[in-house]
């Protein structure tokens, strides 16, 4: 897993760290607005697009948890191959328009967001460059705001597994990670040391994704 290419985000994560609000993520309340009010949560989309500063951190929240009742959630199976294969053949304008046709379908990934902004950089979009930042810090704030990490009860919860390492590596710039291991709904990740997060282990709670496999099982079934 590689770090992103640019190190503003790491001097704009720290803020976010400092002044957390928490968030009690309740995922069956959330499935049942997406459900009722999917015109809420798409102009919610909208707005998340256009960077709308009124959003506020539920806003984000809700955003980013939401997607996962969607019928475009693929839960940590999206394949994105073809743009790094892109990328190593320098083919950047190309790679670039398939990153934000992907995000079409996936606007809450934050891999895809990190693809977004190192390809708007090389290709010296400053503005887009900017816009992708804001995208990525704000959902990484409400990722860091559903709790600490520091226990199953208390672990991050994400929607894909992936965006562990984005967490990991460009908000907490974790130095040398030693292991994963799963304890019953998280990911345990142990890891040398880290200059924006106390001990050497985060727990991430991915049971919206396990949830959705099983789902996914039940269906094939």
């Amino acid at each position: 897993m590689k770090k992103a290419l640019l190190p503003i985000l790491l001097f704009l994560f720290p803020i976010c760290l400092f002044s957390q609000e928490n968030i009690d993520v309740d995922y069956s309340n959330i499935k049942e607005y997406i459900q009722k009010q999917p015109g809420g949560y798409a102009q919610l989309t909208e707005r998340f697009e256009i960077n709308d500063s009124l959003l506020t951190l539920n806003d984000y929240a809700l955003i980013y948890y939401g997607y996962s009742f969607t019928s475009k959630y693929k839960g940590s199976m999206d394949i994105w191959q073809d743009v790094d294969s892109l990328m190593e053949e320098k083919r950047m304008e190309e790679a670039y328009e398939q990153v934000k046709e992907y995000r079409k379908a996936n606007p809450v990934s934050l891999k895809l967001l990190i693809y977004a902004v190192n390809l708007a950089s090389e290709l010296q979009k400053e503005e887009e460059v900017q816009s992708y930042v804001n995208k990525y810090v704000k959902l990484s704030s409400a990722i860091l705001s559903s709790g600490d990490g520091t226990s199953e009860e208390t672990a991050f919860k994400v929607i894909c597994v992936n965006d562990e390492y984005q967490i990991l590596y460009n908000v907490f710039d974790v130095q040398n990670l030693k292991q994963q291991s799963l304890v019953n709904n998280c990911d345990l990740m142990e890891f040398e040391s880290s200059p924006y997060y106390q001990g050497t282990q985060i727990y991430f709670d991915i049971s919206r994704s396990l949830d959705f496999m099983e789902e996914l099982f039940n269906r094939k079934k």
